[in-house]
């Protein structure tokens, strides 16, 4: 392969990622277990954010278009955010920054370890990792702990297999859906795959919150 080829190829997947495409099928259903949730109240729809946090497209998507999100849907009770964790092979820092995601939520972090690393992605080697911990407050002895044991790799490769399974290899995706009662699954109502324009979510988020019209 010559490196002009390389290069169109990469340049090509930067343009794809940058928007948004049909990604799980509609209709499926994902099992999300323990992963991080944060939620008003008993909402009516999900918001799974399948993401690497190596990916700048994930760190854009955390800056730009969650925050509103939250705003609008989250703390309102409308909507539950759920992070699944998919880092990706090209991406050699990301693994071990996701189990630095997990530890922080072991001291009830999660959500600002999450917005934390996506922010400082030119800090994510494993030896910088503590240094985030710090800045957060947390236990940073019990943080190094956990870090070291591996604790959460095995939580995050489960992700990734779930991720897989509904042939995502990229990042980030946005699936909106609804849990399915007696389960830990959400069946996928409507999936983005790429950075989406807040519009673009807060249109499908009140499309699939509005009630049904009754038949005439």
């Amino acid at each position: 392969m010559t490196s002009g080829r390389f290069s169109w190829i990469v340049l090509t997947g930067a343009i794809l990622l940058a928007q948004p495409w049909a990604s799980a099928q509609t209709g499926s259903k994902i099992s999300v277990g323990d992963d991080p949730s944060r939620k008003t109240g008993s909402p009516k729809l999900v918001l799974i954010e399948v993401a690497d946090f190596q990916c700048p497209f994930c760190a854009k998507g955390a800056r730009e278009v969650l925050p509103k999100v939250h705003e609008k849907f989250i703390r309102t009770g409308k909507v539950e955010h759920i992070f699944i964790d998919l880092p990706l092979e090209f991406h050699p820092q990301a693994f071990k920054a996701a189990e630095a995601a997990g530890c922080a939520g072991d001291q009830k972090k999660f959500w600002e370890m999450h917005d934390h690393l996506f922010a400082n992605q030119h800090a994510l080697a494993p030896e910088k990792l503590p240094a985030h911990a710090q800045q957060l407050g947390l236990d940073v002895a019990a943080f190094r702990k956990c870090l070291s044991s591996g604790r959460h790799a095995a939580a995050i490769r489960q992700d990734m297999k779930e991720a897989q399974a509904l042939r995502m290899t990229v990042t980030p995706v946005y699936l909106i859906g609804r849990r399915v009662p007696g389960s830990d699954k959400v069946e996928i109502l409507h999936s983005i795959g790429g950075l989406p324009p807040y519009d673009y979510v807060e249109k499908k988020l009140n499309e699939l919150l509005a009630p049904k019209s009754s038949p005439k």
